[in-house]
Order: C-alpha cells, then structure tokens, then sequence
C-alpha cells in the first residue's frame, strides 16, 4: 500500500513556489517574533526591573531621611 502511494507522490508535478513566498513568510514569522519578544519584556522584564529600581529608590530615600542605610546583614541573623 505504502509503496503505491509512494510511485503515485513520485509522478506527480510539483509547482514552484510563489515570487513572494520568502517575503511573506518572513513578515509573518518577524511580526510574531517581535510582539512575543514584546509580550515577554512587559511580563518578565518590566516587573524585574522595577522591582529593583524600587527597592534602590527606596533605600535612597531612606538613607536621605535619616543618614543611614540598613541592609540585613545574614551573618547576625544565623547567631
């Protein structure tokens, strides 16, 4: 059975592709590479980053207001 089917797909003709089949096809994989790449910056990145920036403002501010800037320090906590 296989090999009918085989003999049939070797007879047959094959097209050429369309003029604009690579430009198509590259638009269309560019336009979903770039918004997921996107989609992933504003979920992941964005919330990293300004969690960071936050906590350095945070301590900025707080070292303005009072002279000090207190970080935990994990060696006293063990004791």
């Amino acid at each position: 059975m296989a090999s009918n089917l085989f003999d049939r797909l070797a007879d047959l003709e094959v097209p050429p592709p369309p003029t604009q089949f690579d430009e198509q096809l590259h638009e269309r994989v560019n336009r979903s590479l770039v918004t997921s790449q996107l989609i992933d910056l504003a979920v992941k990145g964005l919330p990293w980053a300004l969690l960071h920036f936050s906590r350095a403002f945070i301590g900025f501010v707080v070292f303005t207001l009072t002279g000090r800037y207190e970080t935990p320090n994990r060696r006293d906590s063990r004791r």
